[in-house]
């Protein structure tokens, strides 16, 4: 058959498959890639709206903090502002209570004069004023701010012979009640001073005694009601005079 051409067999070729790529597959990848890349961004922002927010409660937080520590600036002022008016009041209170105190000491001291000018005329109206001897002229009990606290003088004088001077010791007494019953309680358990056999005595004309310090006041001991106060003048183990008074606290503390 010279009329046809002999066709080559179909194992000598090769076949290639080419995908075709419509338009939604291209469309649907570009839409993949803007995603993908406004993604980025858009985490970025939330982040950074994230962190504004954060830093607004902080910052409210701050401002808080600030007004509280304003308002403790404030009222610590105010405080310290109050403390010393006070602390200027106190010494104000201080330096008045001083000048009264020492004006009521003064005061204390004259009526105390006056007391011993009066127990002086009362002993020369009496009709042994003029017998030689020793004479208790006048006892002061003062009250202190301890209820249970007085600071307490006694006058002593003689009549008689005036060139030699006078040693004796002063015992005092003090008689009260004490869980319902009446008790003598001797001085040297009220003071501090070491007067276990009296108070000295020395003088030529007249003393006043206790001197000042620890033994010029007496306590008295928890549950004690005293009443009355004897006192005693011994020379050489005789008794020179003796005097009572009734429990009577002049003057103010």
């Amino acid at each position: 058959m010279t009329g046809f051409k002999r066709r080559r067999p179909l194992r000598d070729h090769s076949i290639v498959l080419m995908p075709r790529n419509s338009k939604l597959i291209s469309a649907l990848k570009v839409i993949g890639v803007l995603a993908l890349v406004l993604a980025i961004p858009l985490s970025a922002w939330q982040a950074w709206q994230a962190g504004l927010r954060s830093q607004a409660d902080v910052l409210l937080e701050r401002d808080r903090l600030r007004v509280q520590r304003e308002e403790l600036v404030s009222e610590l002022t105010a405080t310290r502002e109050r403390a010393q008016e006070l602390e200027v009041d106190l010494l104000v209170a201080v330096e008045s209570v001083t000048e009264n105190r020492g004006m009521v000491q003064e005061l204390e001291q004259q009526l105390f004069h006056l007391q011993q000018d009066l127990a002086q005329y009362q002993g020369v109206l009496e009709p042994t004023a003029a017998s030689p001897g020793v004479r208790i002229q006048a006892f002061e009990l003062l009250p202190t701010e301890d209820p249970d606290r007085f600071r307490y003088k006694v006058m002593v004088s003689r009549v008689g012979d005036e060139e030699e001077i006078l040693q004796a010791r002063l015992l005092m007494q003090i008689h009260g009640l004490k869980d319902g019953e009446m008790v003598s309680l001797p001085l040297a358990d009220m003071t501090e001073a070491d007067d276990a056999e009296g108070i000295a005595l020395n003088f030529r004309y007249f003393q006043v005694v206790p001197g000042p310090g620890a033994g010029s006041e007496l306590r008295l001991p928890e549950g004690f009601e005293p009443k009355r106060i004897e006192l005693q003048a011994l020379q050489n183990g005789s008794t020179l005079v003796e005097r009572s008074f009734e429990w009577t606290a002049t003057g103010v503390p």
